[in-house]
């Protein structure tokens, strides 16, 4: 009897040496190198684009863009620019930018200055058939500038009807938004120019408009 308890010992410490040797071989000394991280980084090669087509864009009073005006007067657009908007980027905004050719500048303020023309401009539906009315383009901020002006609203204003661009209000049938435009969007560019009441000039005055497919992310 004391021998086969004597036997049962041995067998269970041996089996606790066996087990804490397992243990003790399966610790690790060095931790932190039993794994390794990699970063990845892929930079989309995106592509923004706009196609502008004045393809029987026309002034009141003229079958093109060339329009004979009196001084003090304002004229709008019978047929608008088109612009479609291409690429594969799906948040698309568009800059306007002016550039005097000749004669007459562009006028910043609204206020009526010598050999200044205010040449304003207003985004719409591209199925909309009629010009919005002059009132519909008051304002400085709508107004092409030298300098390039972001069209549309700060994302902040968005939900609302606060600081439009060259962007009718939101109840207006005319209005299409301009922020974060899909490549597939089409929209019209109507304008409207008011001469100023003097001129030092009979030249005829030229200017050239751009207009650029810019993000909207994060604006």
């Amino acid at each position: 009897m004391k021998m086969k308890t004597k036997t049962l010992m041995t067998v269970m410490m041996a089996a606790a040496l066996a087990l804490m040797t397992a243990t003790v071989a399966k610790a690790d000394a060095v931790p932190g190198n039993d794994s390794g991280s990699f970063t990845v980084r892929i930079t989309p090669n995106v592509d923004l684009g706009v196609l502008v087509d004045t393809t029987g864009s026309a002034w009141a009073g003229s079958t093109n863009l060339d329009v004979t005006s009196n001084l003090g007067v304002d004229t709008l657009m019978t047929t608008p620019v088109g612009i479609a908007m291409q690429g594969n980027f799906a948040k698309q905004e568009l800059t306007l930018t002016g550039v005097a050719l000749n004669t007459w500048v562009l006028n910043t303020s609204e206020v009526d200055t010598v050999d200044q023309l205010r040449l304003y401009a207003m985004f719409g539906k591209f199925a909309f058939g009629a010009s919005p009315i002059a009132a519909n383009f008051a304002g400085a901020q709508n107004l092409i500038k030298v300098a390039a002006t972001r069209a549309g609203q700060p994302q902040a204003d968005e939900a609302g009807d606060l600081n439009h661009v060259y962007e009718l209000p939101i109840a207006n049938g005319e209005y299409a938004d301009v922020d974060d435009m899909l490549p597939t969007a089409t929209r019209k560019l109507w304008l409207r120019s008011t001469t100023p009441t003097t001129t030092t000039t009979g030249g005829q005055a030229a200017f050239t408009v751009t207009v650029t497919a810019v993000t909207g992310v994060g604006l």
